[in-house]
Order: structure tokens, then C-alpha cells, then sequence
């Protein structure tokens, strides 16, 4: 596996601990502040990314799509005379997120980008880290949502969350012959597109309701076919060990 490829823990939500890495003094870096199990990922450029939530009840022969987001990654553009820290409070959108991105490049906050050069502030398709998110369901085709469902239906136990995706272009995707997955998250991720600024919160608190009235039928129909839950004494340790390693982690990028 060449350079750059990803290093995040095996453990982590919202982006948490996911970095880039350039060269062997970065990963021993990352390796020197934690001690949590991590995976090293081959890294996958896109550059274009998507969260496609799936799911399918255990008596269906077919899997649906529920939601689609579109990830987008916010660039600064160097004007030649103001610093990375002028540039992130001047833009409109940048300034709401200024602390967020203001730490990840802290050794070059008072850097100045030459006219035209761009910076790319975020490398996690993730919100909390300052991604931007958009509904994509326009992507959706009878492609896409039967190549998806194949690999789904490969993977024993899983009947609902979200494949995060890059591709190289709409077509690709909307074809579902080319794209690589670069995670897969389970019932406890979201329908991301709630979080498109164009939406009102009542549109996302009743995409949430429904996206958890599918969660909670799931599981009584696996109940049903015999599946034991997790005791809820296991969510509440699991959740703890999950507190202590994030501290580790080092800032996401």
C-alpha cells in the first residue's frame, strides 16, 4: 500500500481519528498518542463521496434505498495576501465552522495562500468535521439500488445502515458499476441528507422517525426469528471503553 492511505480507529463516530497520511513520521505519530485498535485503509481520492442509507426486512427478497447524501468538501482559494485564518473568517459558510478548521491547520493559520491556490479544509466525508451535506437522492436509480443490494445481501445479519462511497463521477454511480466503499455503518448511523441546510428541521425529525420505525420493525422481525439483543449492561460498556479511547485520537482530517 503506497502513500497517502488512512489510519482511523476501528472504533469511532462522527469522523473521529481519521487521518491522511503523507509519510512514515505522520503514522508513527498517530501510533505514538493512542493505544485504540486502528484500521489502515487504502485511500480512496473519489473525489466525489455519498452516504447511501439502505435497508431490507428479513422477509424481503429485495433491499430499498431510503436516503442518499451528497458529501461536499469546502475549498479555500488563496487571494496572495490573506492568511488561512482571515480566508476561514471571511467565508460565509467557512466562519461557522472557523474553530473546527482553524485546529486542524494550526501550523499554518498564518499562512498566506498564493492568488488562485486552493485548500482543501476537510478530508472526512463527515458533518462534525465540517463536511457539507446535501440530499443526493437524485442519484437513485434501479442500478444503483439492486448493486447495493447485492452486496448487502452478501453480508449475513445486516438489514439496515449506510454505505459511505467514493466514485470519479455521477455516471459511475448512477450506473453502480464503479465506486469503492470506504465504510460501512450500522443501525445506529443516520440518513445523513436531514442535515442539508435547504431542509427544515421538521423534514428531518420526520425522516428520523422514519428511518428509526424501520429500525425498531428490523429488529422485532429478527427477534422474531429468534436473534437475541444486546443487554443493555453490554451498550453501556461498550459506550464507556468507546469514551476513554476517543480521548486519544488525534484531531481528524
Amino acid at each position: 500500500m503506497d502513500f497517502p492511505f488512512i489510519i482511523k480507529p476501528d472504533v469511532g463516530q462522527r469522523g473521529a481519528g481519521i487521518k491522511l497520511i503523507r509519510s512514515p513520521e505522520q503514522a508513527e505519530a498517530y501510533l505514538g498518542q493512542t493505544w485504540a485498535p486502528l484500521i489502515v485503509q487504502r485511500y480512496a481520492p473519489g473525489p466525489l463521496e455519498a452516504g447511501i442509507f439502505y435497508y431490507r426486512f428479513p422477509h424481503e427478497a429485495r433491499g430499498h434505498i431510503f436516503a442518499i447524501t451528497e458529501k461536499l468538501f469546502p475549498v479555500l482559494v488563496g487571494d496572495g495576501k490573506s492568511t488561512l485564518t482571515e480566508l476561514v473568517w471571511h467565508d460565509s459558510r467557512a466562519r461557522f465552522m472557523a474553530d473546527k478548521y482553524l485546529q486542524r491547520f494550526r501550523v499554518r493559520q498564518n499562512e498566506v495562500l498564493a492568488v488562485g491556490e486552493e485548500l482543501k479544509l476537510v478530508e472526512a466525508g463527515n458533518h462534525a468535521q465540517g463536511c457539507i451535506f446535501r440530499d443526493g437522492m437524485r442519484l437513485c436509480t434501479p442500478a444503483l439500488t439492486e448493486r447495493i443490494d447485492a452486496i448487502s445481501q452478501k453480508l449475513t445479519g445486516f438489514f439496515i445502515g449506510r454505505y459511505d462511497i467514493r466514485y470519479s463521477s455521477e455516471a459511475d454511480v448512477r450506473t453502480g458499476k464503479s465506486f469503492q466503499i470506504i465504510e460501512l455503518n450500522g443501525a445506529a448511523s443516520e440518513a445523513t441528507s436531514i442535515y442539508d441546510a435547504r431542509n427544515s428541521i421538521f423534514a428531518a425529525y420526520r425522516t428520523l422517525f422514519q428511518q428509526w420505525d424501520l429500525v425498531f420493525a428490523i429488529g422485532a422481525a429478527n427477534r422474531e426469528r429468534g436473534c437475541a439483543p444486546a443487554k443493555l449492561s453490554l451498550v453501556w460498556q461498550k459506550w464507556r471503553e468507546y469514551s476513554r479511547l476517543a480521548a486519544t485520537y488525534p484531531a481528524a482530517d
